[in-house]
């Protein structure tokens, strides 16, 4: 390779990297607006009016303090397993996002496998919580999902977008670690998970603030994508521009 290529693929792979780090940072201002918001949208400890409100719910009041159980159906149950299904464990979920899908039969299925989702449901992970790896059941393709009794299944009374992000506070997050048990992996169980305290709006509050912080995600989404998208062009280009010889055997 001449110095000349050397210099234009050099060239080439400092401005991919330089995309990069720009759209990195816009995904890292996203996430940062959005905790900064979640944090004015919602009640701090020992409050029950946040300190941001729509204009219409400003006169609403303040919010109801309640057990998660009071909240919403915990690990509901009541429907038999199909024969075939997607079986979403602990390392299917990553930052909201379900990465991971693969069908399985019943009769290979792990005895974990119990959390039959509808539509709406939230899958919150119980094994180290911290991670927040959490889910909410929004898929319309025809095939069954069970979730791994490592998540607490939460099917909220009003508003499960709200419910989903609530449980994604500070605050939340910080009262169920207080009650994890174990070292290595630090766990709550459901009976516990049903006893922590949250405060609720009224329902058409939950859902404007629902629907904000959800178009926030979607932002997000979108430029975690495109990030993703650069890194596997470099990596495609490498390959191309720096392809591994072939193994001589003999």
């Amino acid at each position: 390779m001449t110095a000349y290529e050397q210099q234009k693929i050099a060239s080439c792979i400092s401005s991919i990297d330089g995309l990069i780090t720009a759209e990195s940072k816009k995904l890292d201002a996203l996430k940062a607006h959005k905790k900064g918001l979640m944090q004015d949208l919602f009640p701090r400890e020992g409050e029950t009016v946040p300190r941001l409100r729509f204009p219409e719910f400003r006169d609403a009041g303040e919010w109801e303090k309640k057990k998660l159980k009071d909240a919403c159906d915990i690990n509901p149950g009541g429907q038999d397993l199909p024969e075939k299904f997607i079986y979403i464990d602990l390392g299917s979920v990553e930052s909201g996002t379900l990465t991971a899908r693969k069908i399985i039969n019943l009769s290979d299925a792990p005895s974990r496998a119990q959390r039959f989702l509808r539509y709406g449901d939230i899958i919150y992970q119980i094994v180290r919580p911290y991670q927040r790896n959490n889910f909410i059941f929004k898929i319309k393709d025809g095939i069954s999902y069970v979730a791994s009794t490592g998540y607490a299944q939460l099917r909220a009374y009003e508003s499960n977008d709200f419910l989903y992000h609530a449980v994604h506070t500070d605050n939340f997050v910080a009262k169920v670690i207080e009650k994890c048990t174990g070292s290595n992996y630090p766990a709550i169980n459901s009976s516990d998970l049903a006893e922590i305290s949250i405060v609720i709006p009224g329902k058409d509050e939950q859902q404007k603030i629902a629907a904000c912080l959800s178009s926030i995600d979607d932002l997000i989404t979108a430029q975690a994508r495109k990030v993703d998208a650069l890194k596997a062009h470099k990596k495609g280009l490498m390959q191309q521009l720096f392809p591994v010889p072939d193994t001589i055997t003999g």
